[in-house]
Order: C-alpha cells, then structure tokens, then sequence
C-alpha cells in the first residue's frame, strides 16, 4: 500500500535541529535549500507533495510554496570547488518533469525510515542520490542540500522527519493528560519524590513512561486573549507547576531556576504556561 503524504509539508534535520528552508537572503542564493530555518512555520519552510504521475510508489515532485518552483538537482561545483560536492537541491524549476533519464528531472523518492516518528530518507530519482544536509566552508552555503552521494550519511544528516504544516496551522490541541519527553536526554519528566527537599521538583529521571510520576493534566486556561494557554498539574500531588527562585541549588544567581528542574507550588494560584508543540514530545498517558 502506497504511503500517503501530507499535501503541505516542513522537513526537518534532527543532526542540525533545524527546519528546511527556502534561501532568500541574496539573489546568489535564490532557490537554494538549506537547514537552516529555527520556525517550523515560517513561510520560507512550506513544502508542497506532488504525487507523480507514472506508477511507481513512492515517487513524489516537492514544491517551494515561497516561489511556487519544483525542486530539482543542479550543478555548481564554484560553491566549494570540489568536483565531489557540485550537484545541490534548488526550488528552480517552473514544471515538473518526470522522465527518469533527464538531469532536469524532478523525481523525488520519499523512503520511510521510521514510521513511527515519521523520519525518511530522500532520494533524487534520476541520479540515485540522497539528499544530504552539507557542511561547507561559506557561511552562506553551509547546511545546503546535497545530491552528490548513492551511500548513506555516517552522521546521519541525510535523515529527515517529515511534519505536516496543515497541523501546525491548526490551534494546538494538547491531550488531557501526558507524558514529557527530553529527546537530548532520552528521559521523562517526573515528579521529585525521594527526600523531603526535593519533593515537587520536576526532573527528566524517569526511564518508564507509564510511572506514576510521569503523568501530568492539561487544564485549558480560561483566559481567552492567546491561543496555547495552560495549566500543568502533576497527577501524583494534584498541585500546580509555577516557577519559583531557589539560588541554593547552584550558587549561581544565573541559574536560579535550572533548565531541567521546575517546581509545583502547593499554595499559589497556577501560572499560565504554554506548550510549545515544536519543542515538547507529547504522549497521550
């Protein structure tokens, strides 16, 4: 069974944590693609999926929705000089173009990886080339794409999460209770509980998704002015999250409430906060 894509898409590059975007800085780079966008929903970073003509599963034409170009593979051997490093990804064309033998073909290959998290690998059809994020010496050609390679990337800057932009135009709609996730820590977010000190103090500790102290409610703030408003409360304690000032805990007066760490208050009326769906994984408990 063929996958089906979303219509509009944002690609993003878990090795660079960045969003892949349409070059409009200057008119030498006009069309360029470069992982270089840190807003999912930035005009520069809508993709349009054209599914192909021909039959073939799988095989899509990928649209700039900035200039409204397919993207196609291009040579340009001046932007590092290295005959190794001269076929890059640009939004230039003004049709597509299906036949698989044309160097002007813009045949794209989406290659599922994880479906599950929705990563994939990008192939250009016509050359068998993967897409590729590239370091390069020009800051202004740095994190372009490259289409130069038949092997995967060792560093993994050839793998892509695919998003669909018609959820992030759409009002957040958390879930009534979840789990927090650190991607960078491969931990969950639990509640404090081992001594009295520590207690209502959240930490990413937790290797079980399902532990009793993982479990946060999402309460819907009742002020109407902002969209994404929120309460958090944990499930364990039945308290609020709030910030609060605690110097002791580093000695540093910089680092009074440390990234990590936040704490519930069981006195004070619950702070607003907001979920921000680009930089929290969220699991339905």
């Amino acid at each position: 069974m063929a996958i089906v894509w979303p219509r509009f898409m944002v690609l993003k590059c878990e090795a660079r944590n960045k969003y892949l975007s349409y070059m409009h800085e200057s008119y030498d780079c006009h069309g360029y693609l470069r992982f270089s966008e840190t807003l999912a929903c930035s005009p520069y970073t809508k993709f349009e999926v054209e599914r192909a003509k021909c039959s073939e599963d799988g095989l899509v034409h990928i649209k700039s929705c900035h200039n409204n170009k397919y993207c196609k593979r291009v040579k340009n051997v001046s932007i590092t000089g290295n005959s190794n490093e001269q076929y890059w990804i640009s939004a230039a064309a003004d049709k597509p173009e299906e036949g698989q033998s044309e160097e002007s073909c813009t045949l794209f290959k989406l290659i599922p990886v994880d479906t599950a998290t929705n990563k994939i690998r990008i192939m250009h059809v016509q050359s068998g080339c993967y897409l590729c994020l590239w370091w390069v010496d020009s800051p202004t050609f740095n994190n372009c794409v490259l289409a130069n390679y038949k092997v995967l990337d060792g560093n993994s800057c050839d793998l892509f999460t695919v998003i669909d932009w018609e959820l992030l135009a759409k009002p957040f709609a958390s879930p009534r209770f979840m789990v927090l996730k650190c991607e960078a820590r491969n931990k969950y977010l639990s509640y404090m509980h081992e001594s009295y000190d520590c207690n209502g103090y959240l930490k990413f500790s937790e290797t079980l998704a399902f532990s009793p102290y993982t479990k946060f409610e999402v309460e819907r703030a009742k002020c109407s002015e902002e969209d994404g408003l929120v309460h958090i409360k944990s499930c364990h304690n039945k308290k609020y999250c709030k910030r609060v000032k605690n110097v002791s805990i580093t000695g540093n007066s910089n680092e009074q409430t440390p990234p990590p760490v936040f704490p519930f208050s069981a006195d004070l009326r619950p702070f607003d906060y907001v979920l921000h769906r680009e930089k929290e994984r969220f699991i339905g408990a």
